[in-house]
C-alpha cells in the first residue's frame, strides 16, 4: 500500500467518539484530508529533525520541558494541564497520529481534555498541536510527553 493510498484508510482506528454522529462531542471534531493533513505537517512536524521511524529527534532540537505519565488516569491530568490555556481561549487543537492509516482530526481543546484518555488508547504515540500557536506536544507509548516550540521556517 502507498502512502498516498494509506492516510485515513482505517478511520475506525479513531477514538469512537469520533465516529459517533450523535455524539455532541464527536459532532465537533473534523478529520483532515491528505493535502490539509500534510499542509499541518510542513508547519509542525517536518520543522523538527526526525530520528528513527516516526520519532522526532528532540536531542538534535530543543524543547521546552519532558514529562512522564504513569498511567492513564496521569495522561489525563498531563493533558488538561498543557492545553489549559488554549480551553480557556476556546482554541482548536490538531491531533497527529504516529499511524498513517488514522486520518488527523481536529477539535475544540476542551473536546481533547474530556478526551485525553481515548486518544491515548486509540494511538499511544501521537501529536498535538494547539492551532494558531507555536506549540508541539509529543505524546510517546512508554509515557514520555515532550513539549517543544515549533521552529520558524
Amino acid at each position: 500500500m502507498t502512502e498516498s493510498n494509506a492516510y485515513g484508510s482505517r478511520p475506525e482506528y479513531l477514538p469512537d467518539f469520533m465516529n459517533d454522529a450523535r455524539d455532541e462531542d464527536g459532532r465537533q471534531v473534523v478529520r483532515l484530508d491528505r493535502a490539509e493533513s500534510r499542509e499541518l505537517e510542513a508547519v509542525t512536524l517536518n520543522r523538527f529533525p526526525a530520528a528513527s521511524g516516526d520519532v522526532l529527534d528532540f536531542d538534535a532540537a530543543s524543547y521546552d520541558d519532558r514529562l512522564w505519565w504513569d498511567d492513564e488516569e496521569h495522561w489525563a491530568r498531563m493533558a488538561a494541564e498543557l492545553l489549559s490555556p488554549y480551553v480557556r481561549s476556546e482554541e482548536r487543537v490538531a491531533v497527529l497520529w504516529g499511524n498513517l492509516v488514522m486520518p488527523t482530526v481536529t477539535m475544540p481543546a476542551g473536546v481533547a481534555v474530556r478526551h485525553a484518555r481515548d486518544i491515548l488508547d486509540a494511538g499511544p504515540h501521537f501529536w498535538i498541536h494547539p492551532l494558531g500557536s507555536s506549540v508541539l506536544i509529543e505524546c510517546l507509548m512508554d509515557g514520555q510527553v515532550t513539549v517543544a516550540t515549533i521552529p520558524s521556517a
